[in-house]
This record gives C-alpha cells, sequence and structure tokens, in this order.
C-alpha cells in the first residue's frame, strides 16, 4: 500500500511539473508576440520621425546669419527669355555729315587733318570764290571726328565731298536676323549688346533689309557712349529679350535644389525649413515662374539654399545608419 502511494504522488508531481512548464513555455510565447509587437510600433514610430525629419530641418536665427542664409517673401515679377543674336558696330547716319564748299573756289588753307576730334562751329578750311574772289570759312556743323578729308591747299573745290565728321559717341549697333528668327523680333525690344569686357542697354529701333544678298534682316540699335572702347567695326554679341511676361510667383534661380529628382524649394516657418516640391513654369536666365507648391507671401529661402539641403541629407544619412 505505501508503495502504491509514492507511485502515485511521483506521477501527480511529474504531471503538475509538465504543466508548470507548458504555462511558462506560453507566457514567454505570449510575451515575446508582445514584445514584438511593441518593437514593431517603436520602429514604425521611428521611421514616421525619420520622414518627418527628412522633409525638415531646423536652423536657429544666428546660424542661419552666419551662414548667409537668406529668405524673402515670394511674389509676382517678371520673366524675360532672352536670345541672343551678332552683328557689329556701325556709325550712327543721323550723327554722319559729308561737307562740301558752299561756293566753287580754290582751297586757299586746312585747319584740321584726318582723325582730329572737332567741336560744332569750328573752323575746317578757308575758300576762295571763283565768283565773288571773296574768301569764306568751311566750319564743321557737329561734335565729332574727321573720319575722311579730301582737302588741301591750292586744291579746287567744288561738289566733292571736302570732310566727312562722324559724332563717335553715338553709334549704331547692326545685328544680323536670320529668317527662322524674324518672327521673335520687332521694334521696341529691349537689347543688351556686349563684348568680352564691356556691355551697355539699348532698343532695336530700325528693321532693315540686307544692304547685301545675305537672306538676312538687320536690326538696328541706336546707342550713346562715354567711352572711347566702342567704335564702329567692333563685333558683338546682342542679347534681346524675345519675350516678356508678368507672373504671380517668381524666384530666383538659386533658390531651387535637386532633391530625389524633384524640383524642390525651403519655406521657412520661424526655425524650420521644410522642403516643398514646386512645378516650374516659363524661365528666362535668372528667374523661373511657380505654377504650383508653393503660394504669394511664402518665405522662401533665395541664397545658401544647398547648405540646407546639405543638412536633410546628413539627418537623412544619420536615420538610415
Amino acid at each position: 500500500m505505501l508503495i502504491i502511494m509514492m507511485i502515485l504522488t511521483s506521477i501527480t508531481s511529474t504531471v503538475s511539473a509538465k504543466q508548470q512548464q507548458k504555462h511558462l513555455v506560453e507566457h514567454q510565447h505570449n510575451n515575446g508576440e508582445h514584445g514584438d509587437t511593441e518593437h514593431d510600433h517603436q520602429a514604425s514610430d521611428s521611421a514616421l520621425d525619420a520622414h518627418d525629419d527628412n522633409d525638415q530641418v531646423s536652423i536657429s536665427s544666428d546660424m542661419a546669419m552666419l551662414n548667409e542664409i537668406v529668405t524673402t517673401k515670394v511674389g509676382e515679377g517678371i520673366i524675360s527669355q532672352k536670345q541672343t543674336f551678332y552683328g557689329d558696330v556701325t556709325l550712327s547716319p543721323e550723327n554722319t555729315s559729308h561737307i562740301t564748299a558752299r561756293f566753287p573756289g580754290r582751297i586757299t588753307a586746312v585747319y584740321v587733318q584726318y582723325g582730329d576730334a572737332v567741336k560744332k562751329g569750328q573752323k575746317l578750311a578757308l575758300v576762295e570764290s571763283n565768283t565773288s574772289l571773296q574768301t569764306y570759312t568751311i566750319t564743321s556743323p557737329l561734335t565729332g571726328l574727321v573720319i575722311a578729308k579730301h582737302a588741301n591747299a591750292g586744291e579746287v573745290a567744288n561738289e566733292q565731298v571736302l570732310f566727312t565728321i562722324t559724332n563717335t559717341k553715338t553709334l549704331w549697333a547692326e545685328i544680323s536676323i536670320f529668317p527662322s528668327q524674324v518672327a521673335n523680333i520687332e521694334l521696341g525690344q529691349q537689347v543688351r549688346l556686349k563684348t568680352a569686357d564691356h556691355q551697355l542697354e539699348g532698343q532695336i529701333t530700325q528693321l532693315l533689309p540686307s544692304n547685301e544678298s545675305a537672306p538676312y534682316r538687320i536690326a538696328r540699335v541706336k546707342f550713346t557712349h562715354t567711352s572711347s572702347y566702342w567704335f564702329p567695326g567692333l563685333m558683338i554679341e546682342a542679347e534681346v529679350s524675345v519675350r516678356s511676361e508678368s507672373v504671380p510667383i517668381r524666384l530666383p534661380k538659386q533658390a531651387l535644389q535637386q532633391v530625389e529628382g524633384k524640383t524642390v524649394v525651403f519655406v521657412k516657418q520661424g526655425d524650420v525649413y521644410e522642403v516643398k516640391p514646386v512645378v516650374l513654369g516659363i524661365q528666362d536666365d535668372h528667374f523661373a515662374s511657380v505654377m504650383d507648391g508653393i503660394a504669394v507671401g511664402d518665405e522662401v529661402v533665395i541664397k545658401n539654399s544647398y547648405l540646407i539641403k546639405a543638412e536633410l541629407e546628413k539627418a537623412g544619412a544619420a536615420h538610415s545608419h
């Protein structure tokens, strides 16, 4: 009898131990599932935070000032599209005078030479009239430069040109416009005339056929200058404003950056700079119109925006690790 009771007690203890072991395994399994769920939630929250960080970055006002990060509130502006042409500088016909003798006679004195600068009213020569035998003076009708001289003392002045004088401070730029380009050119368009070292502004005042048999037209730009740099025969580049349009939102192109294959700008709110993808419209060399993505009045980074892009990329790299 004692032996039977000992066997039953041993069996009961074994079953109880197995049940406790099973309960422990189930408890650990449940805890594992719960832990995994919490880990998944934490990973999800972390990923969300990383996504938020990839869209914006905080920079203090002092740090922004130190790094010369400049912003402006965006609004309307003019987009001016340009096209480049080529030509050269010529004399201005209306500021060039071909001087002849008023009456035929003998030239008794000449006071100027080729290349001399003269003033309006200055004496050029004396001529003794064949008819009256009186001597009269030929004077310059304008201030300018003697660019041709066909008069010497003792020669006879009839109807030939004795002097050609031009005001070289007022010149023409003659620009060649080929048939495929003519549709873009019209009177009054603004032009920037450029050489390697100099430039000035003007506008198209005349559209003429070519003086030669070449298949192009001539656009003339009249300009006045104070430098000896500009002279007839100088080859020039002409940048013509072929289209100007007012747009609701205009941005300097230096405000634009590429992030993940998208064109973006950085909008500032307090110390936070947020990435804003934008849709661009017409552009010129310096500005772009924005069709969508930001609104009038938004404060956008227009200088050193690449620094903010670098901060975002650095933050993204840190989260990826």
